[in-house]
């Protein structure tokens, strides 16, 4: 559905809300709202908000869901409430996160609660944001010319999301079960560098999706989840679900056009996100690469005869 600035500042007349803007992150397949929230005591607060963000297993779609949503949290966004947020989370911090020290500087950072792209020098700086967010924190994003910002919003914090946290228990069991074998490669050379991967895609789950993964979970289900993959085919394949996610255009594992079920185009009867949506990735060669080269194996060797 098209939603316009317009139309939204019309059911927001008289609550104190000014939007500014809609925009999507196309990096991160995050949609926000850039809003002016105006208290009744003349505070205000200005940034954005998003309306669709599965870190918390939002997807909000229609004008007046993002009416109840953002009159429902205006509360947060008051002087008082804003403060005590940065007491009670610096405080969590200290308390708890003593042994998070590259992350915890990130945090200190945005607790600041201001547009910021200055953060500690970092490797990975995605990752330690993304270690924030997995702690049930509502991170907005935006870029400023070359530079990418970040700005933590006062909503509390939810549980935490462990989107794809395995024990070293889990990932030790998961690669036996799979017998130590990089999918992709169809090889066991390099077997200290795989990694479980999630067969249905994480940007594609909701709240009732989000996997657990107890140490105990039976080789059975290990074998229909997971596949091993080394990090760089990992972080290839994130990026191909996500274009998947973004376009409706289903990735082309090695560049060939193939899919043991559907097409190159996402079926748009199934549901984007939830457990239904794994429906529209069965036949892609990402979402299983030994699936895909079986059928792929059996189809040459039928049109060879």
């Amino acid at each position: 559905m098209k939603i316009s600035v317009e139309e939204l500042n019309k059911l927001f007349k008289s609550t104190g809300i000014e939007i500014l803007e809609l925009r999507e992150d196309l990096k991160s397949s995050e949609k926000y709202v850039d809003v002016r929230i105006v208290q009744d005591n003349g505070f205000e607060w200005a940034g954005s908000i998003p309306y669709f963000y599965r870190r918390t297993g939002l997807f909000i779609e229609s004008p007046e869901d993002i009416l109840a949503h953002l009159t429902a949290i205006k509360k947060f966004f008051t002087e008082e409430n804003i403060a005590k947020f940065q007491e009670e989370e610096t405080k969590f911090w200290q308390d708890n996160m003593k042994g998070s020290d590259v992350t915890i500087h990130f945090f200190y950072e945005l607790v600041k609660m201001e547009w910021t792209s200055n953060f500690p020098q970092n490797d990975n700086p995605q990752r330690r944001i993304q270690d924030i967010k997995e702690k049930g924190y509502t991170i907005a994003s935006r870029r400023n010319g070359r530079k990418a910002e970040r700005l933590l919003l006062p909503i509390p914090r939810g549980a935490e999301t462990g989107y794809e946290i395995f024990s070293s228990a889990f990932r030790k069991k998961a690669l036996k079960t799979l017998n130590e074998i990089n999918v992709y490669e169809l090889s066991s050379a390099n077997k200290h560098g795989l990694l479980p991967d999630h067969k249905f895609p994480e940007i594609r789950w909701d709240e009732e999706t989000r996997a657990e993964n107890p140490d105990e979970m039976p080789e059975s289900e290990i074998k229909q989840k997971f596949q091993l993959l080394d990090n760089q085919r990992n972080q290839q394949k994130r990026e191909v679900c996500r274009k998947c996610f973004q376009t409706d255009k289903r990735g082309k594992l090695f560049g060939l056009n193939y899919f043991y079920k559907g097409t190159d185009k996402w079926d748009t009867k199934i549901s984007k996100v939830g457990k239904e949506a794994e429906k529209g990735c069965i036949g892609c060669g990402w979402y299983d690469i030994q699936a895909w080269r079986d059928s792929l194996n059996d189809f040459v060797s039928k049109k060879a005869k």
